[in-house]
């Protein structure tokens, strides 16, 4: 076939695999000298042709051209966690634990991976240690701040699965504000960061969406704590509900069956409004609307100075 033949997107797949293929070599057999600026730059002009729609190769190529040029490993931090989603909304974690494995016998041969981290699902890890962790977390934040209560996917896994979901990689919390409007509720949590800053409650790694704080965690998983605020006897928890319940929906917390940690009041009906009214059932293809959750959440994000409101580490 004439390469005049071969449409855009498939010369660009094509030549993403020859730079993995480049950079997997530089990974096992490392030569002096490899820079990778020129292979990164055409690989950064890829994405711009094509927006966020980065392919597997694409990930892979990227993270090992930062680590076999000896860049930064923590450059490679964001791919490297979008690398893992894809994967597991694929159904193809082998494929992921491979290329990790790829990347850690690289670190023996002299290749730099300090700072970087690598995503572990729940599937293996002693869930009893997880929650033991996380409800002395709570009770500190809960201490400082006020309410705290399982939220989104943790809330989720042990409603549904009676326990943390297999396939998740985070804990995810609320507490609750002293607010009576989006703009209130985002001076509030202005002051709840540095009210948990002040405690050391906080991660020293934070994400791009100022809406979402993640919280020290005793483990290889994140804790992310976000803001719920009632007002006008409507309950807000950014970033799936926003006055879509009453405040009851959510006061006074109940205790988790699973886990005897505090839970909303009727967290079924707020799972519905999270995830839709077939939650009960496994959904691995979901994908969270943040266009909505955008719109509908704009005054308080505005209000924190955001222009990322929903990231990939959210």
């Amino acid at each position: 076939m004439n390469k005049m033949d071969v449409s855009p997107d498939r010369q660009i797949d094509a030549r993403v695999g020859e730079i993995r293929d480049i950079a997997l070599a530089q990974l096992v057999l490392p030569r002096a000298g490899f820079s990778g600026g020129a292979l990164a730059k055409e690989l950064e002009g890829f994405a711009d042709q094509r927006g966020e729609a980065f392919s597997t190769d694409y990930l892979e190529a990227f993270i090992m051209l930062v680590i076999g040029a000896g860049k930064r490993p923590r450059r490679a931090q964001k791919a490297l966690y979008r690398l893992y989603k894809k994967r597991l909304a694929a159904a193809q974690m082998h494929a992921f634990e491979q290329f990790t494995d790829l990347l850690k016998a690289a670190g023996t041969r002299g290749h730099s991976l300090e700072g970087i981290y690598f995503p572990q699902s729940f599937h293996n890890q002693d869930h009893d240690s997880i929650w033991a962790d996380v409800g002395a977390m709570l009770d500190k934040v809960q201490a400082v701040i006020g309410p705290v209560f399982l939220n989104s996917g943790t809330l989720l896994g042990v409603v549904r699965d009676k326990s943390l979901i297999a396939h998740d990689d985070d804990v995810d919390l609320a507490v609750l504000l002293e607010a009576d409007s989006q703009n209130s509720a985002a001076r509030a949590w202005q002051d709840t960061f540095l009210r948990l800053k002040e405690a050391g409650l906080l991660s020293r790694e934070q994400g791009p969406n100022p809406g979402v704080f993640k919280l020290q965690s005793g483990g290889v998983y994140n804790i992310d704590l976000f803001p719920a605020w009632i007002a006008d006897g409507r309950l807000h928890v950014y970033p799936h509900t926003c006055g879509d319940l009453p405040g009851d929906a959510l006061m006074p917390l109940a205790r988790c069956a699973v886990t005897g940690l505090p839970i909303p009041a009727r967290a079924e009906d707020m799972l519905a409004v999270n995830y839709g009214e077939g939650w009960r059932a496994p959904d691995p293809g979901f994908a969270f609307p943040w266009t909505r959750a955008n719109r509908r959440f704009r005054s308080f994000m505005d209000a924190l100075g955001s222009n990322d409101k929903g990231s990939d580490n959210a």
